[in-house]
């Protein structure tokens, strides 16, 4: 009789990378050993994963400077929605078959801007795969009338829209201009900036500016054809500047338009505003950002799509392979997308 050779079983796929580069040369698609629920952690079977530009700039090795971590391989996506399947030990709220959500990304604990990096130092990261390791306290439940896409797709866009607006002290009367309405970060924005009572000025395309006019701004301005920071007399004396694109010298261009206390932020390329809030006295805020997950704005956000007042878009839905996770990451750089683009499992 033979002897018998026991082989590992790889147990899920993986969309991942083991060098940086654009994503035709370095996506791999690859099977792996599915997780297990460490302490305080909860395992994931994913149903959508969202994409996000972030994913091809960390991909692409453009945040080495920032200090944030690419371990490799290193398995691509933050956005993810699914069903519990394993709950680690010490974790309360949480069951298998529990509808779950949330972005992968630092948890906040009150730093002013979050990183790719866990506290421990490990990067994020990982929703691009049919489980996702995670720890609890980054997890919200999915309301039952929100579905896996809405979800996966407002994590990320929705938790920065909302911190942005935070820093830029939005409240009702304010009157604030988003760059980029229809950017996934700006539409939210737009929305949410007009829920707050705020007057709500965006910058976008004559190719999008049916897609934004239905978000409810105030005024659109088209960047092809007017200048923002030159040529609008309404956007004079404003509140504040929320740069979602990371506008060529959109700090400089800001100080035309804002006040002599107004605020702004970016979170895209440029960073010329810096990185301390106090850094431009008399402005109440002035610096670029990133987010912090928050599950209490995770949960605010389904609540929000849950009762119509929030509205996800959604662009292209690809499936989980090869080509699927390939398309999808190549759609959202080409950077036409209105809405947001989604992976399904």
């Amino acid at each position: 009789q033979k002897a018998s050779c026991q082989i590992p079983q790889h147990e899920m796929k993986a969309a991942q990378y083991s060098r940086f580069g654009s994503v035709d040369d370095v996506l791999e698609f690859n099977e792996v050993d599915k997780p297990s629920a460490r302490s305080g952690n909860v395992v994931v079977k994913n149903v959508a994963a969202a994409v996000n530009p972030i994913d091809g700039m960390v991909m692409a090795g453009g945040l080495q400077g920032a200090g944030w971590k690419s371990e490799f391989p290193f398995t691509v996506g933050y956005d993810f929605s699914g069903v519990v399947d394993q709950v680690g030990e010490g974790v309360d709220g949480f069951a298998e078959g529990d509808e779950v959500f949330g972005v992968q990304w630092q948890l906040d604990v009150g730093q002013p801007v979050g990183s790719h990096n866990e506290q421990d130092d490990r990067p994020c990261g990982g929703a691009f795969a049919e489980f996702i390791e995670v720890p609890a306290n980054k997890v919200t439940k999915k309301p039952a009338n929100v579905s896996h896409q809405q979800a996966a797709a407002v994590a990320l866009v929705g938790t920065t829209a909302t911190q942005g607006l935070n820093n830029l002290q939005v409240s009702p009367g304010s009157k604030v201009l988003i760059l980029g309405g229809s950017t996934a970060v700006g539409a939210v924005a737009v929305q949410l900036a007009k829920s707050r009572g705020a007057w709500v000025a965006c910058t976008c395309s004559s190719r999008s500016k049916a897609y934004v006019e239905a978000l409810g701004p105030d005024l659109i301005v088209n960047y092809n054809e007017q200048s923002w920071s030159e040529s609008v007399p309404e956007l004079q004396g404003i509140d504040a500047v929320f740069d979602t694109v990371g506008e060529k010298d959109g700090f400089a261009k800001a100080g035309k338009v804002l006040s002599s206390e107004g605020s702004f932020t970016a979170i895209s390329q440029d960073m010329s505003a810096g990185f301390d809030p106090n850094g431009h006295p008399p402005r109440r805020f002035a610096a670029w950002f990133c987010l912090r997950n928050n599950t209490n704005i995770q949960s605010d956000l389904a609540a929000s799509i849950s009762d119509g007042s929030l509205k996800i878009a959604i662009n292209k839905e690809f499936d989980f392979t090869a080509d699927g996770v390939r398309a999808a990451l190549q759609e959202q750089a080409a950077g036409r997308s209105t809405g947001k683009n989604v992976i399904l499992f």
